[in-house]
């Protein structure tokens, strides 16, 4: 099973915390004083046929959670594979892949 967590279970402050790991575009960091924690990967598994639809902004959002955990405040770098149809690999009907760097400013 690939991980994935589901934003409708998670406490509305968490959700909260996660809205507020910003994204970043590489004009937006000249200048910054930053370290990249590491690279994320978020990923929207629609994996019953009742799921939601696999969607972009549930793998951006799935990463910046993870981003989160990591304690990062921002993302930057992000990108997104086009929707992918049924996946051995992550065990899902549909699903949509992002990857990022997990910064955290100084």
């Amino acid at each position: 099973m690939v991980p994935v967590v589901k934003m409708e279970d998670i406490p509305v402050e968490q959700r909260r915390a996660v809205n507020e790991v910003a994204i970043y575009n590489q004009m937006q960091l000249i200048g910054q004083k930053f370290k990249v924690i590491n690279i994320v990967e978020g990923i929207s598994c629609k994996n019953k046929l009742w799921d939601h639809a696999a969607t972009k902004s549930d793998a951006i959002f799935q990463a910046r959670y993870w981003a989160q955990q990591m304690g990062a405040n921002g993302i930057a770098n992000v990108q997104c594979d086009n929707p992918r149809g049924t996946t051995t690999t992550y065990n899902c009907w549909e699903s949509v892949t992002c990857t990022a760097e997990a910064i955290k400013f100084e």
